[in-house]
């Protein structure tokens, strides 16, 4: 039991990784192609953000592997400015369609911001209490 109280922020993470990185192609994802066969906008915001989220996945089992170290610590900081490019992404670093009431600005979007958020405050809050843990001397 204490090993999984150890490890609860990189469960954590895994998972709202694995639901961001898998939602977004298929829950929550974007609007599918044009009759004509091209992709709108939001398509390539989907496929950021499906990047982004692989990246969290990655630094989230790396702060499941390494724990309540200091490295593990250092991969949850790792974790928030990704967390905050992936909420970003559709909220205007690449613009969604020009109809507000498509699936993607009314599922995507909303979904993409929360589920970042959420890894950014947990991976946040998971280094705060590793390093009040370990303090500030060598790694333990």
């Amino acid at each position: 039991m204490k090993k999984i109280r150890e490890r609860i922020g990189g469960i954590v993470l895994t998972i709202l990784s694995l639901a961001l990185t898998v939602g977004v192609k298929t829950v929550f994802s974007a609007c599918g192609p044009k009759d004509d066969g091209s992709w709108m906008n939001c398509h390539w915001a989907e496929q950021a953000v499906f990047g982004i989220g692989i990246a969290l996945t990655v630094i989230s089992v790396l702060v499941l592997i390494f724990g309540k170290s200091r490295t593990g610590a250092g991969a949850s900081l790792a974790a928030v400015p990704a967390a905050a490019i992936a909420a970003f992404t559709p909220a205007g670093l690449i613009n969604l369609c020009m109809m507000t009431n498509m699936h993607c600005h009314s599922v995507t979007r909303p979904a993409v911001i929360v589920l970042s958020v959420l890894i950014a405050v947990t991976a946040a809050v998971n280094a705060a209490v590793i390093f009040r843990k370990t303090g500030r001397g060598q790694d333990k």
